[in-house]
């Protein structure tokens, strides 16, 4: 795990691109930009529960896991971790984000709302 400073947007892609998996344990976080970052770059979450928002990005099991508390962070980290390890993974996070906020949903959204 590496911890950093506030990076560029260059450096934070190329931080994530690394990664297997990205971590979100804030809650105060309206809308968390790096969790839909991290899912465009097929990188699972590992998500605090209790974020304000960001979290109908996720479902579990298929782009990261939820921890509530560091009751259950131990066992959501576990999981996550042998689930990102070797060259396959369960998660398909740019799949399901394709599927679901794609150009084929949001590009009519879109059009609707500036018409």
């Amino acid at each position: 795990m590496v911890q950093t400073t506030f990076l560029d947007q260059g450096k934070f892609f190329g931080y994530l691109a690394k990664s297997r998996w990205a971590f979100l344990p804030q809650i105060c976080d309206a809308s968390p930009r790096v969790s839909t970052q991290a899912l465009s770059m097929n990188i699972p979450l590992l998500m605090n529960r209790n974020i304000m928002g960001g979290w109908k990005y996720m479902v579990e099991g298929e782009t990261g896991e939820f921890f509530h508390d560091m009751s259950d962070f131990k066992e959501s980290l576990r999981k996550i971790l042998d689930n990102t390890r070797g060259e396959s993974s369960p998660y398909k996070p740019l799949e399901l984000a394709k599927k679901k906020y794609g150009n084929v949903n949001s590009g009519p959204r879109l059009f609707q709302f500036v018409k």
